[in-house]
């Protein structure tokens, strides 16, 4: 499973990794992204992984942006540390959330979902229901 992680917290992004690796040694994170614009630039120059962590807020901007600025073929799980509403309209999109500090059960958890997705998995997240979150009412 390829994997990326959009983190902005070094540390953070690093612990991630490991907790990552240490529930499966099969697993590859093949990029630690810190911020919009250079996920963004990432995403439209590599081949997409089969699974994204990405923090809700990013030093520049909402992770958000990523997805109205270009198309993500990935499976997706957002991690957050306060953000209610959004992750209401992730459970109504079918995205997977995380609150912070992830712990190892709900890390293993996610990992075992994603592993049981078809291998052909790729299904675009559309930028518009970030509107909800964005502006609410």
């Amino acid at each position: 499973m390829n994997i990326v992680i959009i983190e902005d917290e070094f540390f953070a992004a690093r612990r991630l990794e490991n907790m990552i690796l240490e529930i499966d040694r099969n697993a590859k994170i093949i990029a630690k992204l810190e911020s919009v614009d250079e996920s963004i630039k990432w995403f439209k120059e590599n081949k997409h992984p089969d699974l994204i962590f990405i923090d809700i807020h990013l030093e520049d901007d909402l992770s958000f942006s990523i997805f109205k600025a270009t198309p993500v073929n990935s499976a997706i799980v957002f991690t957050t540390a306060t953000d209610e509403v959004a992750t209401r309209v992730f459970a109504l999109s079918g995205i997977d959330s995380i609150y912070k500090p992830i712990t190892d059960t709900e890390l293993e958890k996610v990992l075992d979902k994603y592993k049981k997705l078809p291998g052909n998995y790729s299904k675009p997240i559309d930028g518009s229901i970030f509107d909800k979150i964005i502006n609410p009412n």
